[in-house]
């Protein structure tokens, strides 16, 4: 039990890595080509016989940013995928989401800013470039290579579990290999000395006149990498731990609904069967109705788009004595002013529960009379739902709530949730039970 939640916890880790990479491409995208724009807006400060050697310097980086950009944004494929003789780039570009490997994007853009800072600012830099010229390139280039190794610190692809997932519309392809978690741990630091052997020394007289305070500022910076991988690991699991709660939420509704929807339906037919007044009509409507039920489970459990409306409170009453057997259904009646009250989706689903649930705990309890009353009170924005169910049965047993698996206990955390309430109010013979909740 425990492997199998780490295995879920390790899928939920990676699918949010992806969605979240997804995302932070196409921004870090942006601010990529902003960095490759102002390096080409410093070419016209660079000496007439050295414009080619500029030109080549940022054909690399350029092409590498333009085509990551693309590789961000899924239309954009689409709209490559048409072009003719790109099937190769695209198959390439596609398969290279959710995995940790090397791809052409991250290689043009990596080796392209390195060849754009040797040609600018470092030992093979250009010269003649005023000193703001100069601050403008190195500013790019160090601010262009935080973005582009950001990407590859927080890859999805490290996040992936061992086996083959498929979450959704993500499929991951197996954890990386070892070598290349060694290579993400030691970028950060590999690109600080690469920072300081390209720009702390004066290699050219532009790269110079910038203070060289500036130069280790810039060329250490790059240790915020590995802050931002701890941030983003802990983001992650902060998720998962969050999606875990969620979960538990959605398995204690989940079990509240099949026993209000389906079992009490299973209960009653069974009933129905074992009763000396035993007719084979009454046996199929409950069978029809069980089935129902059940098919109103399933739809709302696996369809994506399922919405409840609500409705009235009569119809909600209808729905659920039509379950019970003919001699139950006379001994339960709704109050007159009840019927007319109209209930948003979520309200009407806590009063189906509860009504559902607390009818036939009172008809298993022997109750010949079980009254219900549904009131809305308060103004629009401060709604408050009262249900109120009175029987004269045996009355519920003690501790009936401090069980967590009994339905009525799940019906009180589900209040609790919504600043509502669970009353038991003793009676001779019988119980009156109240619940009330904030509307949403």
């Amino acid at each position: 039990m425990q492997q199998t939640a780490r295995r879920e916890t390790a899928e939920v880790i990676w699918a949010t890595a992806v969605r979240s990479m997804d995302a932070l491409h196409r921004t870090t995208s942006w601010i990529r080509l902003c960095s490759v724009t102002m390096l080409w807006s410093v070419l016209p400060w660079v000496p007439p016989d050295e414009i080619t050697h500029g030109v080549f310097a940022l054909a690399v980086v350029t092409v590498g940013t333009l085509i990551a950009h693309v590789h961000a944004r899924p239309g954009l494929i689409d709209v490559l995928d048409r072009l003719p003789g790109t099937e190769a780039l695209v198959s390439h570009l596609t398969g290279a989401r959710g995995k940790a490997a090397a791809n052409l994007p991250g290689l043009l853009e990596g080796g392209g800013i390195l060849i754009a800072g040797l040609a600018y600012v470092g030992p093979w830099g250009v010269t003649g470039l005023p000193e703001e010229a100069g601050i403008v390139a190195l500013v790019a280039i160090v601010g262009y290579t935080h973005f582009a190794f950001l990407n590859t610190v927080l890859d999805a692809g490290f996040y992936a579990p061992q086996g083959t997932v498929v979450l959704g519309p993500d499929r991951s392809q197996g954890a990386p290999p070892a070598l290349l978690l060694w290579v993400r741990h030691a970028i950060p630091s590999g690109l600080v000395v690469i920072g300081l052997v390209l720009f702390v020394p004066a290699w050219n007289p532009v790269l110079a006149a910038v203070p060289v305070s500036l130069r280790v500022l810039l060329s250490t910076s790059f240790l915020l990498l590995w802050v931002a991988r701890i941030s983003f690991d802990q983001f992650l699991e902060g998720t998962a731990s969050a999606v875990e709660d969620r979960e538990r939420v959605v398995r204690k509704e989940a079990a509240g609904d099949l026993h209000s929807l389906a079992k009490n339906s299973m209960a009653y037919l069974l009933k129905a069967v074992e009763s000396p007044h035993y007719q084979h009509s009454e046996v199929r409507g409950l069978t029809r109705e069980a089935l129902v039920r059940l098919e109103e489970l399933r739809r709302f459990w696996s369809s994506e788009d399922w919405q409840d409306t609500g409705g009235r409170v009569e119809d909600l009453w209808n729905a659920v004595v039509s379950v019970q057997p003919r001699e139950e259904r006379r001994k339960c009646r709704l109050d007159e002013a009840a019927r007319g009250v109209e209930l948003g989706s979520t309200d009407y689903q806590k009063a189906r529960r509860l009504l559902s649930d607390l009818v036939s705990n009172a008809l298993k309890a022997d109750a010949d009379s079980v009254s219900a009353q549904v009131a809305v009170h308060g103004s629009r924005r401060t709604r408050r739902i009262q249900v109120t169910v009175t029987d004269n049965g045996r009355g519920m047993p003690a501790g009936v709530l401090s069980d967590p698996q009994t339905s009525l206990a799940l019906l009180e955390w589900d209040l609790r949730r919504s600043n509502g309430t669970l009353t038991f109010v003793p009676r001779s013979p019988g119980t009156s039970v109240v619940a009330d909740w904030e509307s949403n």
